[in-house]
């Protein structure tokens, strides 16, 4: 190579270096403003909390007359070993491995019924979810228990659920073995006194039914369900009855038991049985 050569080499290499740099300077400077273009275009928008990402149906709120009677009761039906609140007034757990039936009391409460229901939510965010409803015109209720259009109580608690912190065990409190083993809740039957109101308000949770009859609509959440029916003439809006699930067992000889113990036993079909508690509370057994 003689020396001329040398020299244009010598040129282009310092050229070649220089745009090189430039390049890189300019490249530099886009980095510099890349992170935050994309965070700002990336940044996630708050996931809606509506229709629920759900687990299903968890638990039941009673209120009953007696307290100590009902637990009693149930504690033979399901399981005797039961929780109560560490502070008074008296409030017992039986649990239905998994959910539980909570029963409660109130100084003005005239009669027993089902206080509400619960279903459990994923990545549950109580602050979203009053916005959320807010905005859909639908009320917030109070400690998550959210009234339907005829005042009915649902319940929203994030996952796992469970027992709350308040409670402990309350021990053994009836000496025989359970009528029947417990597997949790399966279905929740609501009287309504407007199917097509209350239809869209469980619509906003649970998306489109599932089934749809003239007087029945059925929403399945997960392996649990939620049945609206048109309440019959004369009869107030209310949860009218539960359906727990259970291992099978001798439908005579838990029938004859239960009446012995107070409840009425009412006309039951295939491997289904179904009656009133001994303050009137529906309860069905389904052996699975």
């Amino acid at each position: 190579m003689n020396q001329n050569e040398s020299t244009e080499t010598s040129t282009t290499a310092r050229r070649l270096t220089r745009r090189e740099a430039l390049s890189a300077l300019s490249a530099a400077a886009v980095a510099s403003f890349a992170p935050y273009t994309s965070r700002a275009q990336s940044a996630p928008a708050e996931r809606s909390q509506l229709p629920l990402r759900t687990t299903g149906l968890e638990h039941m709120g009673t209120v009953v007359p007696d307290v100590a009677a009902s637990g009693r009761f149930y504690g033979q039906l399901f399981n005797p070993f039961l929780y109560k609140e560490k502070e008074p007034p008296l409030r017992y757990y039986v649990t239905l491995d998994p959910g539980y039936i909570a029963l409660g009391s109130r100084a003005n409460a005239q009669r027993a019924f089902f206080d509400h229901f619960c279903a459990l939510v994923e990545d549950y965010d109580p602050a979203a979810m009053a916005r959320e409803l807010e905005a859909a015109g639908l009320p917030a209720g109070r400690f998550g228990i959210i009234p339907d259009p005829d005042g009915i109580g649902l319940q929203l608690l994030g996952v796992p659920g469970g027992l709350a912190k308040s409670t402990e065990p309350a021990g053994r409190i009836v000496e025989a073995d359970a009528l029947v083993r417990p597997s949790g809740l399966e279905q929740v039957t609501l009287f309504v006194s407007d199917l097509e109101k209350s239809a869209g308000f469980y619509r906003t949770f649970f998306g489109r039914e599932a089934e749809r009859e003239r007087d029945r609509m059925l929403f399945q959440i997960v392996n649990t369900r939620l049945v609206l029916e048109a309440a019959p003439r004369g009869e107030a809006p209310r949860i009218d009855r539960i359906r727990v699930k259970v291992a099978r067992f001798d439908r005579e000889l838990v029938a004859r038991e239960l009446t012995r113990l107070g409840a009425q036993v009412e006309k039951s079909a295939g491997d289904t049985l179904r009656f009133r508690d001994p303050v009137g509370l529906g309860i069905e057994l389904a052996a699975v």
